[in-house]
């Protein structure tokens, strides 16, 4: 991986004074010392909300317009009649611990002796789990290259001796770039944490903040703010649900079947697993590329779980060809694994409604639903009580996970909550009415309707825990309905 090399000298395109950082003319580029980075510097009193930022960045970086880089956000404030509003500019904050490094299957990302955050575009497979680690909504999709891409610091101007296009395009000189010593830093990050900023201390944010005293009170309690569903992502439903199946397969094979010589049930967990990893090729930019997602074991849940599938597969093409209690059970402790790494890989700080164990408590009990109601229709009704014990546990997850929603803090909780009993509440009242009719279906011994009725509850459910992931972003993108 490339790296660009510390300055020693930058000059910039007109001389201008230092002021730590925020200056009357816009900030000069200074050298670093060891143990410096550099680092985006915002003073919210001086932004005007002109949006100049956002449009030198998209044009130094041939932005398509549903791409953005730097976002200007509004946050608004008080009681009528003493109102404020205020806007917040920010870009990528090169965190000194980023997420979206971490969290990168295919090490796309590297951390520069400068400090920024960069982006190898050629490494990138387009999986998106950036954008869900990052808890600022940093890295943005982009459509027409398939990848993701994030700013860069304007890396190549910095190398030619120029400041930032956004810090050079601000007319009221609101955004600066400064060099900052990492280790007082991390000591002390306070001056990163900003209203309706998510905490600094998830990621380190190097980003600077100079607020006002006045900061308006803008904690969210409802109203008609934009809130729109999050994108479906219809592979990961599949996926997630398919794989878990194996769960449900394999313990009702060792509660209720004859895993000595039950061939079918393991047949149908390997069909499953293979077909759930066949379709999380088209959740990728890249799918030809996926090879890479095994690159980041040691740091990424992703490549985790891709490991995870893989050994899944296995253990399922060995029980059905040596069935045996034996491989059946190693097979359920296997299935059972998978899904708990599933889950992890979505409890991250950049989506507050799935970062609870509830979501590992919810993927483990939708898989022994569908499994068990699956063998119970298969094998004359064995599993059906394993498939009524998963439904309620799952159910009950998701409930306890709304009421954890309404009861926490943060537009994010409460945006997730308000979407699922707002807008989504029809498709929340399928899920449960499903769910009934499955409960009363597997306790009559009616496994084809039984079955019917719970793929039908948890795709719903599955599909809520996607769209109604209201993400941490800058302030001001919740209200203009990005979600």
């Amino acid at each position: 991986m490339t790296e660009i090399a510390t300055p020693v000298e930058l000059i910039p395109k007109r001389t201008r004074r230092v002021d730590h950082g925020i200056t009357e003319s816009g900030p000069s580029l200074i050298p670093l010392e060891e143990g410096q980075q550099y680092r985006f510097t915002f003073d919210m009193s001086a932004c005007v909300g002109c949006h100049s930022c956002e449009v030198a960045c998209a044009e130094q970086n041939h932005l398509p317009t549903d791409t953005v880089w730097r976002r200007v956000g509004e946050i608004e404030g008080g009681v009528f009649p003493v109102t404020r509003t205020l806007h917040m500019s920010m870009a990528c904050n090169h965190c000194l611990e980023p997420t979206c490094l971490e969290g990168c299957p295919a090490d796309a990302y590297v951390k520069l002796s400068s400090g920024i955050v960069d982006h190898l575009a050629d490494e990138c497979i387009g999986c998106q789990y950036c954008t869900w680690t990052c808890p600022y909504s940093v890295p943005q999709f982009q459509p027409d290259r398939r990848i993701v891409s994030k700013c860069d610091m304007c890396k190549p101007r910095l190398e030619q001796g120029f400041t930032s296009a956004c810090v050079d395009a601000c007319p009221t000189h609101a955004i600066g770039i400064e060099a900052v010593d990492v280790a007082e830093w991390r000591a002390d990050h306070a001056a990163a944490d900003g209203p309706n900023l998510p905490p600094s201390g998830i990621s380190l944010s190097t980003t600077r903040l100079v607020l006002p005293d006045d900061v308006p009170d803008t904690t969210w309690t409802g109203g008609d703010h934009a809130l729109a569903p999050a994108h479906p992502h219809w592979p990961l439903v599949a996926v997630t649900l398919l794989t878990e199946v194996a769960i449900g397969l394999f313990v009702a094979l060792l509660v209720a079947g004859s895993p000595t010589d039950d061939v079918l049930v393991p047949c149908l967990a390997f069909a499953m697993t293979v077909a759930g990893m066949n379709a999380s090729l088209l959740h990728l930019g890249r799918p030809i590329m996926a090879a890479k997602a095994f690159r980041g074991w040691r740091h990424s849940w992703l490549s985790r779980e891709a490991i995870a599938f893989v050994v899944l597969a296995v253990a399922c093409g060995v029980a059905a060809l040596a069935p045996s209690t034996v491989t059946a059970g190693v097979g359920a402790g296997v299935a059972v694994a998978a899904a708990v790494v599933s889950a992890r890989l979505y409890m991250v700080p950049g989506r507050p409604s799935w970062d609870t164990p509830l979501t590992g408590v919810a993927f483990v009990a939708s898989g022994v639903a569908t499994g068990g109601a699956l063998h119970a229709m298969l094998r004359d009704g064995g599993g059906r009580w394993l498939s009524l014990v998963g439904l309620s546990v799952a159910l009950i997850a998701q409930v306890i996970n709304l009421i954890r929603l309404r009861a926490g803090d943060g537009i994010e909780r409460h945006g997730s909550w308000a979407l699922t009993v707002g807008p989504l509440r029809s498709w929340f009242t399928l899920r449960v009415v499903a769910a009934l009719v499955a409960v009363c279906a597997l306790a009559f011994d009616l496994a084809l309707l039984g079955i019917v009725a719970v793929v039908v509850t948890e795709i719903v459910g599955r599909w809520l825990f996607f769209v109604t992931a209201v993400p941490r972003s800058v302030p001001g993108a919740f209200f203009r309905g990005r979600v």
